[in-house]
């Protein structure tokens, strides 16, 4: 893996800057050169005391190395920059090359330690590891991988400052393009085949969602996927100051990262992800189609068969409830039969779904959480829907009967379970909510098949109180809208010093009751005069 950093050393040691002019302290030498020659010379120094130090030490002192030799490689470009004529200064361009040559030197010596710290720490653990140590050494790991890209940036422009030098960097950059160009093909494998595991865990997990193995597995590869694709994207920015295409690349990371960046603008990046998508449409319309197709059919033709079942139960029932040994309220029945058609086809659709191969039992879960929360945000709408339940199997009432309830009198227009709509005998219509009729008295007037007329008649006290009597049994005993049985009830209420007044109680059937209740007392006038009684 390292070989290119042989090579690179190799070419470097060959290549000995003696071919350059002899350096010297003349004048015109620029603030930045003598800057990054003393940056040199202290980097010298603490390499040489670099084997010296004791373990507990040397990883504090190394990672302070590396920072000051990638501040003395970003320091290089600027120095070229500030050089004024080359052509004049010779002793500038001298001592220049002499310290690229000992940064080269001393970056890819100090490049190879760093991976080979990294290598090391990898064989302690195992990648899919747990502990505290594991994650500590992954961490490590990966603060080595991410020191290691800023020095192949750093590396870079040391090269195109030697190259503007006039100095032969022709191996070092095939070298060193191919070192990046195998870590990006390399990582993009990679990045690819976790993706795949990934598909495949999660697929796994939906099967089984209490397996606590596939979720940790599935966690620990994500983390790894994280860490490729962190580090895919430094890598993408040293292989783009080496001018080599990365739309494919950077169409993997948008894939799977699933952030959209200024990246997908490029015709490039984004011809490659449509390619891949289109692609990969295809690859599945190809392998799944013919499963899918099969399952979308057989799931509409359970719905249409749930829909003819529910049809057909609930023709049946009507044609139940229609027969004259049952005896239910109108909302009773038309309740029962839109439930019986739910339930039926709703137990259709959950069969339905359960050929698509979905999970019922997290839908019925959400479900029920979803009603709970519902639930406390409409208390008084499920009041008044559990009270309209009360009302239907209590038979409290049904539509056309006369009630009086919650300060309303009237006859019942309409009844769902959270309201009642009743028309007074104005024919004002008042919209009450179940939960108050259901709390408060209810009184239906017509829920009997028959209703006692309650009249009182007066005549004078000279009268002959068994004559009066007599009279009024004749009138209601001939009445053809009096009932004989409950007999009616006459007797003589009371006596006053100007009249006698009795009491007149038929039984009458309740869609009689209010015509009998004003046209009665008229005929008993009437019959009155016909007997001579005043």
């Amino acid at each position: 893996m390292y070989r290119w950093l042989c090579v690179l050393m190799l070419t470097t040691l060959t290549g000995v800057i003696s071919a350059q002019e002899p350096a010297g302290n003349g004048s015109g030498m620029t603030p930045r050169v003598v800057e990054l020659e003393e940056r040199i010379e202290h980097l010298s120094e603490m390499q040489s005391v670099a084997g010296d130090l004791k373990e507990w030490d040397r990883d504090g002192f190394h990672f302070r190395l590396d920072q000051l030799m990638l501040e003395a490689l970003a320091r290089v470009e600027p120095a070229w920059l500030e050089m004024p004529a080359l052509e004049t200064i010779p002793t500038v361009r001298g001592r220049l090359g002499d310290a690229t040559d000992w940064l080269l030197e001393a970056s890819l010596s100090r490049l190879e330690g760093v991976y080979a710290r990294a290598s090391e720490e990898r064989l302690k653990h195992d990648e899919f590891e747990s502990g505290l140590q594991a994650s500590v050494s992954r961490a490590f790991i990966q603060d080595l991988e991410t020191l290691g890209l800023e020095y192949m940036s750093g590396l870079g422009s040391l090269l195109r400052v030697r190259e503007r030098l006039g100095l032969s960097v022709e191996n070092e950059w095939n070298a060193f393009e191919e070192f990046v160009t195998r870590n990006v093909e390399r990582l993009h494998g990679q990045i690819r085949l976790d993706a795949q595991t990934l598909t495949e865990l999660r697929r796994w997990l939906s099967t089984d969602p209490s397996n606590a193995d596939i979720e940790s597995a599935l966690r620990a590869v994500n983390q790894k996927q994280t860490r490729n694709l962190t580090n895919m994207a430094a890598w993408l920015g040293v292989l783009q100051g080496l001018d080599i295409d990365t739309a494919g690349h950077r169409a993997l990371l948008i894939q799977q990262q699933g952030r959209i960046g200024t990246e997908i603008l490029q015709r490039e990046v984004f011809a490659n992800i449509w390619r891949e998508q289109t692609q990969r449409l295809w690859r599945n319309a190809a392998r799944n189609g013919p499963n899918l197709l099969l399952r979308v059919f057989t799931f509409l033709a359970v719905l249409l068969l749930a829909w003819f079942v529910a049809h057909a139960i609930r023709r049946l029932l009507k044609a139940i409830m229609d027969t004259r040994f049952v005896r239910l309220s109108q909302l009773m029945e038309e309740r029962l039969l839109t439930l019986s058609f739910g339930f039926t086809f709703l137990a259709g659709v959950i069969v339905a779904l359960a050929t698509m191969g979905w999970s019922v039992m997290p839908m019925l879960a959400g479900l029920g959480v979803a009603g709970i929360v519902i639930g406390f945000a409409l208390q008084d709408s499920l009041k008044s829907f559990v009270a309209g339940w009360m009302i239907l199997l209590y038979h409290a009432y049904d539509v056309g009967d006369y009630v009086q309830v919650s300060g309303a009198e009237g006859r019942v227009r309409q009844m769902t379970l959270n309201s009642t709509r009743i028309a007074t005998p104005n024919n004002t219509i008042k919209l009450v909510p179940n939960r108050k009729i259901w709390d408060d008295t209810i009184v239906n007037l017509t829920a009997s098949r028959a209703r006692r007329v309650e009249l009182e008649i007066a005549c004078g006290p000279d009268n002959d109180m068994d004559r009066v009597e007599s009279s009024i049994r004749e009138l209601l005993s001939e009445h053809p809208k009096v009932l004989n049985k409950p007999t009616p009830e006459v007797h003589l209420a009371r006596i006053g010093p100007s009249e006698m007044v009795f009491a007149v109680q038929p039984w009458v059937r309740t869609e009689n009751y209010w015509q009998m209740q004003r046209s009665l007392l008229k005929e008993l006038r009437q019959q009155f005069a016909r007997d001579g009684i005043t």
